[in-house]
Order: structure tokens, then C-alpha cells, then sequence
């Protein structure tokens, strides 16, 4: 059974960290806002893809995005 990875915390913290809003994530990254608020509110989990495009946007490498153990 594969794991589910919720990077909520995480993507919401980092994007904070740059000053950016749901929005103007979305429009760096190529993702929608609605999606971004399901991320970080845990609702949905995102592709793999998904996640590299938020850590690209953000200026971050992906595995900043994962939950720490």
C-alpha cells in the first residue's frame, strides 16, 4: 500500500516564507489557487510533479516540502 504524503504544513510555511499568495504561487508554478488551498489545507495529495513545480516556484528543493520524520 503506498503512503500518503501531506505536505500541507510545509507548502504553506515555505510559501509565507517568500511572501507569496496562494495566487501568485499558482501563477509561478502553473498550478491553480483552488488546488494549492486543497494542498495546504491536506485535502488532496499531490502528484510528484506537482510538488517539483511548488519547490521550483518557491526556490526551494522538493524534499523541503515533505514532512520531516
Amino acid at each position: 500500500m503506498q503512503e500518503v504524503v501531506k505536505i500541507g504544513t510545509q507548502l504553506r510555511a515555505a510559501r509565507e516564507r517568500a511572501l507569496l499568495t496562494q495566487e501568485e504561487l499558482g501563477t509561478q508554478a502553473g498550478v491553480q489557487p483552488l488546488t494549492i488551498s486543497r494542498i495546504e489545507t491536506d485535502k488532496v495529495e499531490p502528484r510528484y510533479s506537482t510538488i517539483r513545480k511548488l519547490a521550483k516556484a518557491l526556490g526551494v528543493e522538493p524534499t523541503a516540502l515533505l514532512p520531516k520524520e
